[in-house]
């Protein structure tokens, strides 16, 4: 447990969460177990070796598209880490399909819990998923892994889940705007495509811009969108087609720079942007410079982790209530930034 109150936290960025240093600055013991479990994530696997007496129950919450994109992939190494470690299982996941109502989501969501998991894995991306974690919490039924997300919930101290996994997006966005800032002179515009409000876009887009702020960039436009390349993609042709002087556009999420990077090469445009994933796209995209700088992240990390999380869980083992997995910037002009 972690007994404390929230005025005890003025680290905190706001009110309501704890960055992860204010976190391990509370918690010192907690950044061993972190190390500890690292080094198992990062090795080969060891295979169960407790006897179970039923299948664990899984359930996996997909909230939106843009949380889809990443869950999917995660998923599959998932299934191949608790295969390697010979866990027996069941996997449901409920996925929130858009166009649907919150209702609906919520009554899938209420379904899912009705299956009993012993493991509940959700993102925090909106207030709604926040709220239903929190009743979950409260029954104390389900053990439950918060998925990409590294700032610990205040009020979920006494009670909190059974760990945290994901990036610290807050500390991300600094070092993209530190970069953004050192590049490019002050006179640039600089424009930047918000996602929804929302835990991720206050994470992320907020983070940015505040950064910005604070080395005395204002940027040019600011827009919120609904997290889709499409639309991102009908945007920036719009706005900027007309040969507007804005150099460069902050990107909030992967979507959202694809996008861009679309909206660039289609139509010619004069301007550049960041990501937040690296693959062979991304990499083109460095090589040509409309891409300046991305966000490389080790996904099996992210879904190894899991697993690792859950049997370690099984055998009573200590395990830490953060995560951090490994990343690093990458920009055309320096490979690799930690």
């Amino acid at each position: 447990m972690f007994v404390q109150a929230a005025n005890a936290f003025p680290q905190s960025t706001n009110s309501s969460v704890l960055t992860n240093q204010a976190f391990f600055s509370q918690f010192p013991y907690q950044w061993p177990l972190m190390e500890q479990l690292s080094l198992k994530v990062k090795a080969s696997p060891t295979p169960n070796s407790v006897v179970q007496e039923r299948s664990i129950r899984v359930m996996w919450v997909i909230s939106n598209a843009f949380q889809a994109r990443k869950a999917f992939p995660a998923i599959e190494l998932f299934k191949q880490r608790m295969k390697a470690l010979k866990l027996d299982y069941q996997l449901m996941v409920i996925q929130y399909d858009e166009g649907s109502s919150y209702q609906e989501y919520i009554k899938r969501f209420k379904q899912g819990l009705a299956f009993q998991p012993d493991y509940l894995i959700s993102s925090l991306t909106s207030s709604v998923n926040r709220k239903l974690i929190e009743q979950v919490l409260i029954k104390d039924q389900t053990k439950v892994i918060v998925f990409d997300a590294a700032t610990p919930v205040i009020s979920w101290l006494n009670s909190p889940p059974l760990m945290y996994v994901g990036l610290d997006d807050r500390a991300i966005a600094r070092r993209f705007a530190q970069y953004i800032d050192s590049i490019y002179p002050l006179e640039t515009k600089i424009s930047a495509i918000m996602l929804p409000a929302g835990y991720v876009n206050q994470t992320r887009c907020d983070a940015f811009i505040d950064a910005m702020h604070s080395r005395g960039r204002k940027l040019s436009k600011i827009f919120y969108s609904d997290a889709t390349e499409l639309d991102t993609y009908k945007y920036v042709v719009k706005t900027f087609g007309n040969k507007k002087k804005t150099e460069f556009i902050f990107s909030c999420s992967s979507a959202i720079a694809a996008g861009v990077l679309k909206a660039v090469n289609e139509k010619g445009l004069k301007l550049a942007t960041n990501s937040w994933r690296y693959t062979s796209q991304e990499q083109k995209a460095l090589d040509k410079g409309t891409l300046i700088v991305t966000l490389e992240k080790d996904v099996k990390e992210f879904s190894f982790v899991i697993a690792e999380t859950i049997q370690s869980d099984l055998t009573g083992h200590d395990l830490p209530k953060l995560y951090i997995p490994s990343s690093a910037l990458i920009s055309a002009v320096s490979p690799l930034t930690r």
